[in-house]
């Protein structure tokens, strides 16, 4: 399957930003506090540069495994983890619609990987198919329709270029899940606004208007928690797979 985006773009994107860990940039802490067990193992889809990742392995004591087609994921991210103090899984530089895994898992994961794709419902069967009976499944993406597309038509059109805004469906998503005999245990949307943009050079007045709102919106956002689909910067859906189902 074809991303929207291509692989270069990441390549040189991945080329700029080494690995790193910020749990600052985490978001969902509370919806992992709430609904995942400490102990196995956890994969994520679109690993690299493994915030949520290493996150996740550090908080719930996970072997964590990941994969991404960016050199760096084999090359960087076993001795970037392993020196974080996280037991280090398995880390494939590969397609993830080739791939084949050997193992499944007890958490699969993906943070801003499903937008990028058209077909959606073959990402989330792929998912399932990397987690074990009983298992968790995260996806999570941007929400880049309704104002926020307004938002980043005006100020972002490169980035809003490399998404598909037909992937970012909380109900096609939850559809695609129930069809699978998963069991949803939490489909909603996370915070109330924010902005970014990953738009390359632009003129002064729109780099004013990308500072000026991103500071507004951290503002309304501390003070207000109201997600909702128009103006929320994130959705995300968290399934359980039974455990008679393989």
């Amino acid at each position: 399957m074809t991303s929207v985006v291509s692989q270069e773009y990441w390549d040189s994107h991945y080329e700029q930003r080494p690995a790193a860990y910020d749990p600052a940039g985490v978001e969902f802490k509370p919806l992992f506090d709430q609904f995942l067990k400490p102990g196995g193992t956890c994969f994520e889809v679109g690993c690299y540069p493994g915030y949520y990742l290493i996150y996740l392995g550090k908080k719930f004591g996970y072997t964590i495994s990941g994969i991404d087609a960016t050199p760096q994921v084999a090359d960087v991210m076993p001795a970037h983890v392993a020196s974080l103090g996280v037991n280090a899984g398995t880390f494939s530089k590969a397609d993830f619609f080739q791939f084949q895994a050997d193992t499944t898992y007890d958490v699969v994961c993906s943070f801003g990987f499903i937008e990028h794709f058209k077909n959606v419902e073959e990402v989330i069967e792929r998912h399932l198919a990397l987690l074990k009976p009983g298992g968790t499944l995260i996806i999570s993406c941007p929400n880049f329709r309704k104002v926020q597309y307004l938002l980043h038509r005006a100020l972002d059109a490169e980035n809003l270029s490399r998404h598909h805004l037909a992937a970012m469906d909380l109900d096609r998503w939850q559809r695609t899940l129930l069809q699978h005999g998963m069991q949803i245990q939490y489909k909603g949307y996370w915070r109330t606004i924010d902005f970014w943009s990953d738009s390359g050079r632009s003129n002064y007045f729109v780099r004013l208007a990308r500072r000026t709102l991103r500071k507004l919106f951290k503002r309304v956002d501390r003070l207000l928690n109201r997600p909702n689909r128009y103006t929320s910067p994130f959705m995300i859906c968290i399934a359980t797979k039974p455990l008679n189902q393989p």
